[in-house]
């Protein structure tokens, strides 16, 4: 049977929130989870305090699966049980999350948590499914699997299962990990993996966008409050490595490895299309993530002008039969 949220009194939203709720929520019955994710934050961003909010998104985070998504649903489903601990699919989600980021041990406590939360959800097929993923991977003969306890801060011990991780973590790296401090915004799209001098920065009169330069020769822009992605332009045939705004006049310089530096500043509505706009910003978004998880090899080649099947991003790529084109290199399945 499917999981039904406990009911729990919620804020009402606004009328105009609701219809972006409303949006999202179509945006993802359609699998358009990078369009339902940015509706989410949008509302997100006017109803901070608002669990289903948070909820949802998680739950398209979960569908759409870029690196990073599984652990910014698991944040969203922390938040979203802090403003309503009864949330049953942030309670449930929290455990998938865990078990998708490879923590199994603590997906297995999370999941028996959530049983003794919601005993009538405890035979459930969606509980019972994650049941076997996490038995399944707890008793899998990988060499990579053992289980270690440690210490937290309050001298409770924490298991700790590191399944396809290393086998050891110093005491160094452990105390480092107690010290650090999670990311308050992620801005996706863009890639950097050739070069590592991208600069980001902030641009606006208020400082209320990000830029940065990719490695398919664009540069993003997000705002700043929602990390929503808002334009995309090409600014180098090859990889946009530096980026800086004026500090009072409405001009961007950016550079990268073409011999040049342009200017940026807006065009007047009347005048034409800008060739340089990116029009399809998901399209170059999921190109970038595929180049990321290339392997390192496949993306120089890339760069030096080969076609690479698989592999679309910045014009390369296409439709092309394998045996039509001299020079393609096949990628890797992954």
């Amino acid at each position: 049977m499917p999981l039904k949220s406990k009911v729990h009194p919620q804020v009402e939203l606004p009328p105009y929130l609701e219809r972006i709720k409303q949006q999202a929520n179509e945006a993802f019955a359609c699998q358009l989870w990078t369009q339902a994710i940015q509706l989410y934050s949008k509302a997100v961003q006017k109803a901070p305090n608002n669990a289903m909010l948070y909820g949802n998104r998680a739950a398209a985070y979960m569908k759409r699966k870029w690196d990073g998504d599984h652990y910014d649903a698991l944040r969203d489903c922390l938040k979203a049980i802090s403003l309503n601990p009864c949330h049953l699919k942030a309670h449930f989600r929290l455990a998938r999350c865990l078990f998708e980021l490879k923590y199994v041990a603590e997906a297995l406590e999370c999941l028996d948590d959530f049983k003794g939360k919601f005993p009538e959800q405890a035979h459930s097929s969606a509980c019972d499914a994650l049941d076997r993923d996490i038995n399944a991977a707890l008793f899998s003969k990988s060499d990579n699997g053992e289980e270690r306890t440690v210490h937290g801060k309050g001298g409770g011990p924490i298991r700790l299962r590191a399944t396809g991780r290393k086998d050891s973590i110093s005491e160094d790296e452990m105390v480092l990990r107690e010290r650090s401090y999670d990311y308050k915004f992620r801005y996706c799209g863009h890639c950097n993996t050739t070069t590592d001098i991208k600069e980001a920065n902030f641009f606006g009169s208020n400082a209320q966008y990000i830029v940065s330069g990719s490695d398919d020769g664009s540069f993003f822009i997000w705002e700043k409050e929602t990390t929503n992605l808002v334009r995309v332009l090409q600014g180098d045939e090859s990889i946009v490595n530096c980026l800086q705004p004026h500090p009072s006049y409405c001009f961007l310089a950016t550079s990268g490895i073409d011999p040049v530096v342009r200017l940026w500043n807006p065009r007047p509505e009347s005048e034409t299309l800008n060739g340089r706009v990116v029009v399809d910003m998901e399209g170059a978004s999921q190109a970038n993530q595929r180049r990321m998880n290339a392997d390192p090899l496949e993306v120089m080649l890339l760069n030096m002008g080969y076609r690479i099947t698989g592999l679309t991003s910045g014009g390369a790529g296409g439709s092309d039969d394998e045996d039509s084109s001299e020079g393609q290199v096949q990628c890797r399945p992954s």
